[in-house]
């Protein structure tokens, strides 16, 4: 093959890549994404608004530096709740909005009455996306 030759299928290459690139940047996704900058493996819940009442959906895992996506589409609020503990159960992320857990993997709707229904209640923070269909939020390690 000439140098020619070459020169051209590396030129082609490198447009496609860069085609690719601008493509996945257009076509950005509508999800949350929560990134964990602690220096310990997270286990975290969301709550949304679901209509009427809120859903609420654990666990996730996230290890030190990843993020994980709990909601994948356009996010259904502006609002979305987030509650964190470590892997001693050790509250992380707290806030002043009551809603309901349970102990393994779960989804629930409704924040009332969560002892009646054999699931423990927790405090959530809330998290203003501004209405953005697309948003990442920091969970951070407030004891250091």
């Amino acid at each position: 093959m000439s140098k020619r030759v070459a020169a051209m299928m590396k030129t082609q290459a490198g447009l496609i890549v860069i085609a690719c690139a601008l493509l996945a940047a257009g076509s950005a996704k509508a999800e949350l994404r929560v990134c964990n900058n602690t220096h310990m493996l997270l286990n975290f819940a969301v709550a949304v608004n679901a209509g009427d009442r809120f859903s609420t959906e654990g666990w996730w895992t996230a290890t030190p530096g990843s993020c994980s996506t709990p909601v994948r589409g356009k996010l259904p609020g502006r609002f979305v709740y987030l509650y964190a503990i470590d892997i001693d159960a050790t509250d992380v992320l707290v806030g002043k909005v009551s809603m309901c857990v349970d102990r393994g993997k779960f989804k629930v709707y409704g924040i009332s009455d969560c002892w009646r229904r054999g699931l423990q209640a927790v405090n959530f923070a809330e998290i203003d996306t501004g209405g953005s269909a697309d948003f990442t939020t920091f969970i951070n390690d407030a004891r250091r």
